[in-house]
């Protein structure tokens, strides 16, 4: 549980404002559903920690100052900012995050340093990784191997690939397909979007299905001992795991559910996309977190690594 404030704050005169996470979790059917399971743990984090005490710039402050104390990431007590400003914009409350909280973030960011980049998985070792699951020769490696080669050409999230279904896989004359990602992070209004998948993709996934003798439903499911292929959905955590997995088969420690769509992105930089198409292939709005994922592929491709020739040697 995290700390409480101190004793001073609960006599404070701020404004008050009243979230839940109950309340919260009722006017936000139209999130995505991993944001909104999310932002209603740090509520209810948020709760337990004020015990009562209002909600309020200098109280959410001292929250803030105890998780950090406690261990947590500045990403963390960001994503905390973010779930109180949502429920209170949802809830019609007046916005409690002040100056105070900004101090307690940009303390707690200079005293972590900076965040250490989690290891991409490129495009030639998500083909080494997808090879090596595919060697097993049973159903799970058929599966895995599908999933790696999945997420890498559509650079999906690991909740998009837990919601795939067969029907969103589409077969082109070529060979080659497309999968639609029917709702995503950035696509809460479920426009939804068309991915390209290579031909050697489109057979992974073949090879998938006619191991698991499936033609509807869930695309990627768990696979119990012997082989047996279940009705259930894989869920997001167990594509993490498929995913950490198949990197350290291929010697990449540190591998995260994002370690696909980073390596993706650094592949396509470095292969030359510029940065628009990049940033549409991944589907991101801003060039904020391309530009963090692929920064040494965009240095390589700057205007003045292509445009300033090497100076001569120096005479001496």
């Amino acid at each position: 549980m995290e700390s409480k404030p101190p004793q001073h704050l609960r006599r404070g005169a701020e404004a008050k404002c009243r979230v839940s996470a109950d309340a919260f979790e009722a006017v936000s059917g139209d999130l995505a559903a991993a944001t909104r399971r999310a932002y209603a743990t740090r509520l209810r984090l948020v709760e337990t920690a004020l015990d009562g005490v209002p909600l309020a710039d200098s109280s959410l402050a001292e929250v803030l100052a105890a998780m950090a104390a406690r261990g947590r990431s500045p990403s963390t007590l960001a994503q905390t900012v973010a779930a109180v400003r949502c429920a209170a914009r949802r809830l019609g409350e007046p916005d409690p995050v002040g100056p105070q909280c900004g101090i307690a973030l940009r303390a707690h960011r200079r005293a972590a340093g900076p965040s250490r980049q989690v290891a991409g998985v490129d495009w030639a070792a998500a083909d080494d990784a997808a090879d090596i699951a595919a060697r097993r020769g049973d159903a799970i490696g058929l599966r895995n191997a599908a999933i790696v080669a999945v997420m890498s050409d559509a650079l999906l999230r690991v909740s998009e690939t837990s919601a795939l279904d067969v029907a969103d896989i589409a077969r082109a004359d070529d060979g080659a397909g497309h999968v639609r990602v029917r709702r995503s992070k950035t696509d809460q209004e479920g426009v939804g979007a068309s991915l390209f998948l290579r031909r050697a993709t489109i057979e992974r996934v073949d090879a998938w299905l006619r191991a698991a003798s499936i033609d509807g439903g869930p695309l990627f499911r768990r696979v119990r001992k012997g082989g047996h292929v279940t009705a259930d959905r894989l869920t997001a955590r167990a594509v993490r795991a498929v995913i950490t997995h198949s990197a350290s088969a291929v010697g990449i420690d540190g591998a995260s559910g994002h370690s696909l769509r980073i390596g993706s992105a650094q592949s396509l930089v470095r292969a030359g996309a510029q940065l628009p198409e990049a940033m549409l292939a991944g589907r991101w709005t801003t060039p904020a977190m391309l530009s963090r994922y692929a920064e040494a592929e965009l240095a390589a491709h700057s205007a003045v690594a292509r445009l300033r020739p090497d100076n001569p040697t120096p005479q001496s």
